[in-house]
C-alpha cells in the first residue's frame, strides 16, 4: 500500500512540475532589468532551442532564469530608451551554439511588468514553449515557431492586434475572457494541429483558408470558408480571425 502510495505521489509530482515549471530557486543564473520611463516598450524575443517559460509575474520591467543544466545558452539582454518608447531585446548568445550538443537542458524562464504597456515579438526556432501572458497590457503580439509545441495564453489581455505563424508541430491560443476593443488576428500554420479558444459573449469572424485537413468549429454558422458566432455584429467588439492553414488539424472552440 505505501509502495502505491508513494508511485501516486511521484505521478502527482511530475504532473505538477510540467503544469507550474520550475520553481526560479532551480535556474543556475538570473538576469533582470529594471522598468525605466517609457511609457510602451517593444521587445523582441529570439530563443533558439529548448524550453522557453513567459509570464506576466515581475516587478522589474523583465527578468529571465535560465541554466537548469549542463548545456544551455545565455541570453543576451539589451534595453534602450528612446523618447517615450523602450526597446528590449533578447536573445540567445549565438556564439556558443556550436559548443552545445544537446538543447535539452536550455530553457529560460522569463518574467515581464503585466502593468507596463508592451508589443511582444517572439522566434522560436525548436522546442516546447508555455507563454503566458494573461491580464497583461499588450498592444501587439507576433508569434512565430519553426517547429516544436507552444501554448499561448492571452486571455483578458484586450490585444488590438496579433500575428501567429507555425511551420510544424501543435500550438494552442487561448484568446478567452473579457474584450475592451475589436481584435484583427492573422494565424498561419503550416503542417500540424492548432487549436484556438474564443470567448462565448464576443462576437467571432473567422475566415479559414488554404486548410488540408479537418476543420472543427462548433456552434458557429458557416458562409463558404467564413465561420460566425451567434454574436456576431451584435456584440460591442468583435474578434476577426483570419486563418490560413497547411496540413493538419484546425479546432476553435468558445469558452467562458
Amino acid at each position: 500500500m505505501k509502495k502505491i502510495a508513494f508511485l501516486l505521489f511521484i505521478v502527482l509530482f511530475t504532473f505538477l512540475a510540467n503544469v507550474y515549471g520550475k520553481d526560479p530557486a532551480d535556474y543556475k543564473y538570473k538576469k533582470a532589468i529594471e522598468t525605466g520611463k517609457a511609457r510602451e516598450v517593444k521587445t523582441n524575443i529570439d530563443f533558439l532551442a529548448g524550453e522557453l517559460h513567459i509570464k506576466g509575474s515581475s516587478k522589474n520591467l523583465v527578468e529571465c532564469y535560465y541554466g537548469v543544466g549542463s548545456e544551455f545558452l545565455r541570453p543576451d539582454m539589451s534595453y534602450h530608451e528612446v523618447g517615450k518608447t523602450g526597446y528590449l531585446y533578447i536573445e540567445s548568445e549565438k556564439y556558443k551554439e556550436k559548443d552545445i550538443d544537446d538543447f535539452d537542458d536550455n530553457e529560460w524562464n522569463l518574467g515581464f511588468n503585466p502593468d507596463v504597456a508592451n508589443s511582444i515579438a517572439i522566434k522560436l526556432k525548436a522546442g516546447e514553449a508555455d507563454i503566458d501572458l494573461e491580464g497583461c497590457n499588450l498592444n501587439f503580439f507576433d508569434y512565430r515557431m519553426m517547429a516544436g509545441e507552444s501554448n499561448i495564453n492571452l486571455r483578458n489581455t484586450s490585444v488590438p492586434e496579433m500575428v501567429f505563424n507555425m511551420m510544424a508541430g501543435e500550438a494552442t491560443i487561448d484568446l478567452s475572457g473579457k474584450w475592451h476593443n475589436n481584435l484583427e488576428a492573422n494565424i498561419k500554420g503550416g503542417v500540424g494541429e492548432l487549436t484556438v479558444s474564443v470567448p462565448y459573449n464576443v462576437g467571432v469572424r473567422i475566415h479559414v483558408s488554404g486548410l488540408i485537413g479537418e476543420v472543427n468549429i462548433p456552434f458557429f454558422k458557416r458562409n463558404g470558408k467564413t465561420y460566425t458566432n451567434d454574436l456576431y455584429g451584435k456584440s460591442d467588439y468583435t474578434l476577426y480571425l483570419n486563418i490560413e492553414a497547411g496540413i493538419g488539424e484546425v479546432t476553435v472552440r468558445m469558452v467562458e
